[in-house]
């Protein structure tokens, strides 16, 4: 089991101590939490999902999709959507805010998180995926948590029927155009 890097614990409690405080809220913030992740695609520079991808997560029963968001004097500074399933809390998706970085949001932010979902009797928190050369300072932000790395397959499309299959790509690569 690796351990939590000493500058993710620093930056924990320098957020703690600056006033950030986490809370569970409801698709009521999904604006706010578009808002951040607008903000972090932008800066990090990644294409999310539709708006409508997200909207969908919180179909599904409250104990089983959490938006948490990292507050500081009532403005919103970072969100994660966490899904809990089984043994194991996942981080899907998270934003932060661009002004503020100095106060460590996300650090407070997955740190509760995994507080929350200890306390839910989860035995695992999974960040759902790193990647050096894609995501260098994402992966750097999960890996400073510690823990252990797991590598699985990736996803595959079964492919039943060719001609079909030729359009779905085509329409897929069409959506990612825009």
């Amino acid at each position: 089991l690796k351990s939590m890097h000493q500058k993710t614990r620093y930056n924990i409690k320098l957020a703690e101590k600056k006033g950030v405080e986490v809370v569970e809220v409801g698709i009521e913030k999904f604006e706010d939490f578009w808002s951040l992740l607008d903000q972090t695609t932008g800066r990090d520079k990644f294409r999310p999902h539709g708006r409508s991808y997200y909207q969908a997560m919180f179909e599904v029963p409250k104990d089983e999709i959490k938006l948490l968001f990292a507050m500081y004097k009532n403005k919103p500074l970072a969100a994660n959507i966490l899904a809990i399933f089984g043994d194991t809390a996942t981080y899907l998706h998270g934003g932060s805010a661009n002004d503020d970085r100095n106060l460590m949001a996300p650090y407070a932010l997955q740190w509760q998180s995994m507080l929350i979902a200890k306390a839910a009797g989860m035995k695992y928190y999974d960040f759902h995926g790193v990647d050096e050369e894609k995501w260098a300072g994402v992966t750097r932000f999960k890996l400073g948590f510690g823990g252990e790395r797991f590598e699985y397959p990736g996803t595959f499309d079964l492919v039943f029927d060719q001609g079909w299959y030729a359009i779905y790509k085509m329409v897929r690569q069409v959506r990612r155009s825009f």
